[in-house]
């Protein structure tokens, strides 16, 4: 039986990386960092550096699949 109240607010969204990018996520974490905390500050840091970029004229170029 589960306790508490259950989470809200919240989007969930699984994810693959290419092999060896969790070891190295792991190397960078700060102490008592978790890879969600590390993930969650990483994707922010990106969304604000592309929301700024809107008005360069840059636009992202996805890398081919294999």
């Amino acid at each position: 039986m589960k306790k508490g109240r259950p989470r809200t607010n919240f989007d969930h969204m699984p994810g693959r990386f290419p092999e060896g990018t969790i070891s190295r996520i792991d190397s960078v974490r700060f102490e008592g960092e978790t890879r969600t905390e590390f993930l969650k500050t990483a994707v922010e840091r990106e969304i604000r550096h592309r929301e700024g970029d809107t008005s360069s004229g840059e636009t992202f170029h996805a890398p081919d699949e294999p």
